[in-house]
């Protein structure tokens, strides 16, 4: 907050009342923060402006009405929610990824100052496949020493039925949406390599030059790889669960582990 104040001040010529201000006592504060304690702030990550009333539909059917919800618009894509119910907020929280218009929405508790830490936001749960897995690969453990390359595994599973995906492990993990996807990952066992490829559930709009969800290619400010073999994007939608992933792509990651000494 210094810093705020000290930047304003080279930024303005302030004077007389300007400089005045005014002080605040925690008693000021108290009515306003026992109503904040227990809500729940949502930023949607992304270039599109949501509407009002389009988030206020969305997050009343998506959570399946939640008894005297109340929702407040506190700046572009920042929404104070207030849910009542411990439970039904708990049961909010755990379920996401929250995706609003092909945009993740991020939830955090309330807490003092939260509306303006961008970096509160930087992380999410999120749904992800690991392909290319042998069958007897298919168990939570397998899953769960995959996915610590994220953050943290919430929860690892097997859908019983294999549909049209076929057998496959579902991971829920947290996903640092500040820095690139991972596309996949390099799994040693018995001194050979192998390349597992990621997939993402119910996924949001993402920058398909550097990976970063948030912004678009043509937002992004991320120089471009111009050598040949690496001009074409390293991300698409082949990174999403349920879309066929680009034989090029999969070659060109394959042959990158091929020419690395280290595999």
């Amino acid at each position: 907050m210094e810093g705020e104040l000290t930047e304003l001040l080279q930024k303005f010529s302030l004077a007389g009342n300007e400089l005045a201000g005014a002080m605040l006592n925690p008693e000021d504060l108290n009515s306003e923060v026992r109503e904040c304690e227990g809500s729940l702030i949502g930023r949607i990550m992304g270039e599109k402006v949501a509407n009002f009333t389009g988030v206020k539909n969305f997050v009343a059917a998506a959570w399946s009405y939640p008894k005297n919800l109340t929702v407040m618009e506190l700046g572009p894509n920042l929404y104070q929610f207030n849910i009542p119910n411990l439970e039904e907020r708990d049961r909010i929280v755990e379920g996401g990824p929250w995706v609003i218009d092909n945009q993740v929405m991020i939830l955090r508790m309330w807490s003092e100052e939260i509306e303006e830490n961008y970096g509160a936001f930087a992380t999410a749960p999120s749904w992800m496949q690991p392909w290319n897995l042998p069958v007897h690969w298919l168990t939570k453990e397998v899953g769960r020493k995959i996915g610590a390359v994220f953050k943290e595994v919430k929860e690892v599973i097997i859908p019983q039925s294999g549909g049209k995906e076929g057998r496959h492990l579902k991971i829920l993990a947290l996903v640092d949406l500040s820095t690139p996807l991972l596309r996949g990952t390099v799994v040693q066992t018995a001194g050979t390599f192998k390349w597992v490829v990621f997939k993402y559930e119910r996924y949001p709009d993402f920058c398909y030059n550097c990976g970063v969800v948030g912004h678009s290619e043509r937002s992004c400010k991320e120089q471009r790889v111009t050598m040949a073999r690496l001009s074409e994007n390293q991300y698409g939608p082949w990174i999403r669960a349920g879309s066929t992933i680009s034989p090029s792509k999969e070659r060109h990651l394959k042959a990158d582990l091929n020419k690395d000494k280290r595999y």
